[in-house]
């Protein structure tokens, strides 16, 4: 049993020795999970206002109307003759007198409106007198039940700070009655923007202030019409945020002058638009600075009114946005998803189609994610799970284009013993097709052997001249023209025995059986002359001259990586190789330096002129017909 833990013990520790890379970066990822939490939360947030925009507008509830104190009813105010309009007289200047906001909740409540939230903070005395507080106060007792006042929460400075409630001044209670209370504030983000629902902040102001801290103004109107208010959230650990359907005046908005001026309330009445509608008031002009920063809400930002508007369409739907906030276990599983997309990309070398791969996880997640917070307000954190593996997907595939870039520089180091520069480097650009063509393969070749006539006794005097040195040298010299002139013509040097050269066209990289063939000539001869240049310089320095012999065959063989586990070499066997090496007893007794089998020769005829030098037994073979080069044509 502790034989089998430690087994599986080394086992794991090897493999992550070489997984370290892939290991770090999921380890990396929770990491800056864990310790910018905040951060990741408002990324996270960010794109799901991105999603929602791209979402486009939803459906409002047909429950919800709002009348906003906007420019036009401001422009009309300061513009219009409105002499003949007694209510209307007043209200040439900023801020209106309140009587003004009486008459509008008669007129909603008049057209079937069951509840009126006032989107106003009236905590100081009318500036248009105590009457006019009185003339508000009387419409507020008349209608307790179906109204709602707007209070807010502020903060104090100087040397006594803290938080304070302000409600509704004391001239507003008239005969002492009770005001409903509908609390204004929104939670702003660090970034400014208001995504949480009022009511979620109302919530946490009454622990430090108490129970006298009311509810949102959206939850206080649902309550003033026995509308049951669901909790906060579904999900522990979840927060519920505000669903916006559109951009800044998505949801029905009537200008508080149409609700002013007779005639056009007369036209609204008719059209039944308020009729058990709950209705917000509340200024959405520019000019009166209540907008803020939303999903949807652009540069110019989102009324205070329609967020609040927004959250009780959002309750009475039932419907708000979840969002999972970071935590310890999510930035531990980042991570694990992190570790096993890196390991999973591992079946593919090529670093494109593991980028590739990733990056389409990541896209899938992106688009996931993208539709569950469109269709069904759920915030996953499948955006940032999506980052996570794009990013994976780039360092895999750098890892992977530095291995390739290793192993393409390993490969061609090796490959460059015995293949042309131009061939080895063509293998090593793919080496995960390297295995393929050097592991085995069978193909038709021509094979070039090179042999030097007379070797035998040079080697002998020059051994009893004490000039084996020298013999090893030249042998060095003529052996780099001939390696020269093969990977010159794209050909596989196989291998050197003694004084002979042996070289293969059309393994591993095979470019047809009469190109290979054309190119073996061009090499043979190419040999012959560099010999014939190496003899002019040793006769200039005093020694002897070389002869040698170049034999061409055709036909199939086996080529890949052979020998023992301890030592490998690329060469071929088969039949072509026995023929290279008994043509070569053919060539000496023709007394010709290049001899071709009558498989090569059937390859060159329609481009080069040859002499057919008769036909000869071939050991182990039928007679055939043996060749030599007459004229050269280029083709």
């Amino acid at each position: 049993m502790t034989a089998t833990i430690k087994s599986k013990r080394k086992l794991l520790l090897q493999w992550a020795s070489k997984r370290w890379l892939i290991l770090g970066l999921g380890a990396s990822i929770s990491a800056l999970a864990l310790l910018f939490p905040k951060q990741l939360d408002r990324l996270e947030l960010g794109l799901m206002e991105e999603a929602q925009e791209l979402r486009g507008i939803r459906k409002v509830p047909s429950r919800v109307v709002i009348v906003g104190i906007d420019d036009f009813s401001l422009m009309q105010a300061s513009n219009s003759d409105l002499s003949k309009e007694a209510e209307l007289q007043t209200l040439q200047s900023w801020p209106w007198p309140r009587k003004a906001y009486g008459l509008v909740i008669e007129r909603l409540v008049e057209s079937g409106a069951q509840a009126v939230g006032l989107d106003l903070l009236l905590d100081t005395p009318s500036s248009h007198g105590k009457t006019d507080d009185d003339a508000l106060a009387i419409t507020l007792q008349q209608h307790t039940p179906k109204v709602i006042i707007g209070a807010q929460v502020l903060e104090s400075r100087g040397n006594i700070a803290g938080l304070s409630l302000h409600t509704p001044h004391r001239n507003l209670a008239g005969d002492g009655s009770q005001f409903k209370l509908g609390l204004l504030n929104g939670y702003m983000d660090r970034d400014g923007a208001i995504r949480h629902r009022p009511n979620d902040y109302a919530q946490e102001l009454k622990t430090t202030l108490g129970s006298s801290v009311p509810s949102s103004l959206a939850v206080s109107l649902l309550e003033a019409t026995g509308h049951p208010i669901a909790e906060e959230s579904p999900w522990h650990g979840w927060q519920s945020l505000l669903d916006p359907y559109g951009p800044a005046g998505t949801i029905p908005t009537v200008p508080i002058w149409d609700v002013l001026d007779p005639v056009r309330f007369q036209q609204l009445k008719e059209s039944k638009i308020f009729d058990q509608a709950i209705v917000l008031i509340g200024p959405t002009a520019a000019v009166l600075q209540d907008l803020h920063q939303t999903a949807f809400s652009g540069q110019t930002g989102m009324p205070g009114v329609e967020i609040h508007a927004t959250e009780l369409a959002n309750r009475l739907e039932q419907r708000s946005l979840l969002f999972q906030p970071n935590s310890w276990a999510w930035s531990c599983l980042l991570g694990l998803v992190v570790i096993a997309a890196a390991v999973s990309a591992e079946r593919w070398e090529r670093p494109i189609t593991r980028l590739a791969a990733l990056a389409t996880i990541s896209a899938g997640f992106l688009f996931i994610g993208f539709a569950l917070i469109a269709q069904l307000g759920l915030g996953v954190r499948l955006l940032t799970l999506s980052g996570a593996i794009l990013i994976t997907g780039i360092v895999s595939s750098s890892e992977a284009t530095l291995k390739l870039q290793w192993q393409r520089r390993r490969l061609r180091n090796s490959l460059g013993r015995y293949l042309s520069p131009a061939v080895a480097a063509q293998i090593a650009s793919q080496p995960e097709e390297a295995d393929e063509l050097l592991g085995g393969q069978q193909a038709d070749v021509v094979i070039l052997m090179s042999d030097i006539r007379g070797f035998t006794s040079f080697t002998q005097e020059m051994s009893e001249a004490n000039r084996v040195p020298d013999l090893v040298k030249r042998l060095n010299h003529y052996f780099t023209e001939v390696v020269d002139a093969l990977h010159q013509e794209g050909a596989t040097v196989d291998k050197f025995i003694g004084d002979a050269c042996l070289a293969v066209f059309g393994a591993p990289i095979h470019r047809g059986n009469q190109q290979e063939a054309e190119a073996a000539i061009r090499a043979a001869l190419e040999i012959e002359k560099r010999l014939r240049t190496l003899n002019s310089q040793w006769k200039k320095d005093g020694e002897p001259s070389w002869e040698q012999v170049i034999v061409l065959s055709f036909g199939s063989v086996i080529s890949g990586n052979i020998g023992s586990s301890s030592r490998m070499d690329y060469t071929v066997i088969g039949s072509a190789v026995n023929t290279a090496s008994r043509l070569e007893k053919v060539a000496k007794e023709c007394q010709k330096t290049i001899v071709l089998s009558e498989a090569v020769a059937d390859l060159l005829k329609p481009t080069w002129h040859l002499e057919d030098l008769g036909e000869f037994p071939i050991r182990g073979q039928a007679h055939q017909h043996v060749y030599t080069v007459a004229s050269v044509h280029l083709p």
